[in-house]
């Protein structure tokens, strides 16, 4: 997650607009924004201000694997291209490392918020394979995976090509049943 990523996940994890932000720093929200859209990095005195206002601070941890947020910013790129497959390559990636990762990088690697997706089943799928995979291994749930923008109005299946098929029900996790997400467990095994 880069820090300008870690910075507004602080921020809305408090529950707050970048207007109350700006207010508690005694800045304007257009340089909040300026910020969190990436046109300028941050000074350290800026980012000690910002997490120090949220209550929040840095922990670093290097990992050579994809976390939350990386994915859920790599599909939204890949599906602004219209390229389905290497979404579900980025889904993969990261259901892979949760898979094999060591416990508590499993944590940091779920623990940002990702943002919403532009397709509200890759957004799903996201949160599905979180929960699926921790679960799994008897590790805590974040509670960003129960936002209701995390699941889908009725069942369906998330769609990577054309020619594919909806798996029946009973191959479905209950992780991704809950969220009316029709995606084998099968599927997201590696080959």
């Amino acid at each position: 997650m880069s820090i300008i990523a870690a910075l507004r996940t602080a921020r809305e994890a408090r529950g707050w607009d970048q207007a109350e932000l700006a207010r508690r720093l005694g800045t304007s929200q257009a340089a909040v924004s300026f910020l969190e859209r990436g046109k300028r990095d941050p000074r350290l005195d800026t980012v000690e201000r910002w997490l120090r206002a949220t209550h929040h601070r840095v922990v670093v941890y290097t990992s050579v694997f994809p976390d939350a947020v990386e994915t859920s910013e790599e599909i939204n790129d890949a599906l602004g291209r219209d390229d389905r497959d290497r979404a579900w390559r980025a889904l993969l990636d990261y259901s892979d490392s949760l898979a094999v990762c060591l416990p508590v990088e499993c944590v940091l690697l779920a623990a940002g918020v990702p943002p919403v997706t532009q397709d509200e089943t890759w957004s799903a799928a996201v949160a599905s394979v979180t929960e699926w995979r921790l679960r799994d291994r008897g590790l805590p749930i974040p509670a960003w995976v129960d936002d209701p923008r995390r699941s889908l109005g009725q069942p369906q299946p998330l769609v990577i090509s054309d020619y594919d098929l909806t798996p029946e029900l009973d191959e479905v996790p209950a992780e991704f049943r809950r969220r009316n997400l029709l995606l084998s467990a099968d599927a997201l095994k590696s080959a």
